[in-house]
């Protein structure tokens, strides 16, 4: 029984002494986006957006949400865009 243990220690030390660690911690941010709601009403189309908490209410298409634009504003569904990237928010 002490031998098998040995080996297992011995084994176990080979595995981890052959991986990389990483204390660092993680500093980026990820915005948060949520889709309330879709509206059409005579003057534009209308998204409902929450980021990170904070409500944006009804925003229309073309219009900004924090650092992001509303690009295009379909029924239970929005395209968003930043600089970086392009989201498609999804009514559940």
């Amino acid at each position: 029984m002490r031998l098998i243990l040995t080996i297992l220690v011995f084994v176990s030390s080979l595995l981890l002494a052959g991986t990389s660690a990483s204390a660092g911690i993680s500093t980026k941010r990820q915005d948060i986006l949520k889709l309330i709601g879709t509206t059409y009403a005579p003057n534009g189309k209308f998204a409902w957006i929450e980021l990170n908490g904070e409500d944006y209410g009804w925003t229309k298409e073309g219009g900004n949400v924090g650092k992001y634009k509303i690009l295009i504003v379909e029924m239970g569904k929005v395209i968003v865009e930043s600089r970086r990237k392009t989201l498609v928010l999804v009514m559940h």
